[in-house]
């Protein structure tokens, strides 16, 4: 296919996905019918059937991608990271979490939109549980690397991983609906429950690592 081509089909599919966002966002889901888009963007509802199968074909591929955009964020907010400093990994913690609670408050019609298809419509309760399965194996494969490094023990990295995905799943879910925390205590408070679970397992090398460190941070004049 001509590039040229191939860039200008880009570039369309990419104004309706961005103006859907918006409308989305500002007028809720059910409120934003697909001549609000084309509308908006100055095209034909022709062309926007060159494109998506209908708005809820649209949302889940928007969603898809943000989604897949999150999930990136918060493994590359992780590295590199310095996993014998206790500093280093509570900041690293804090970025994740708080990159996690940012995105559900900013896309806060579209992630209500998904709590309420689960259960009840199953292609998109599929990409919701993907989502979430592949974060928490991310976060299951740094927890093997530790385990294999010998600075942790005894811990199955996967359910670590579920149980910390879904600490902050249920979390988010709070704060959207119920508002009895802000932000910064919900990341807290996620930071500090991850924090117990990884000091907890510790090795021998990892909790003198840790001495050596702090030993060390004590003797350096401020």
């Amino acid at each position: 296919m001509n590039v040229l081509l191939e860039k200008k089909k880009q570039l369309i599919r990419d104004t309706i996905i961005e103006a859907a966002e918006e409308l989305f966002s500002k007028n809720g889901y059910h409120n934003t019918q697909v001549m609000d888009i084309v509308n908006a963007v100055g095209m034909s509802a022709g062309t926007f059937y060159n494109y998506f199968k209908d708005k809820r074909d649209l949302f889940g591929q928007i969603t898809q991608k943000n989604l897949t955009e999150l999930r990136s964020r918060i493994k590359n907010l992780r590295e590199p990271l310095k996993i014998w400093e206790h500093a280093d990994r509570e900041d690293k913690l804090n970025q994740s979490f708080g990159a996690y609670i940012d995105y559900i408050t900013s896309h806060r019609q579209q992630f209500l939109m998904l709590r309420g298809s689960l259960g009840v419509d199953e292609e998109m309760d599929a990409i919701i549980r993907k989502h979430y399965s592949d974060i928490a194996q991310d976060l299951a494969n740094d927890i093997q690397t530790w385990l294999d490094i010998g600075i942790i023990e005894g811990i199955n990295p996967i359910a670590t991983a579920y149980a910390v995905v879904g600490m902050t799943m249920h979390l988010g879910d709070s704060i959207l609906l119920e508002e009895k925390f802000t932000r910064d205590e919900a990341i807290a408070t996620l930071t500090k429950m991850s924090h117990l679970m990884f000091e907890s397992h510790l090795t021998e090398a990892g909790k003198k690592a840790r001495e050596e460190i702090q030993k060390n941070k004590a003797e350096v004049p401020e």
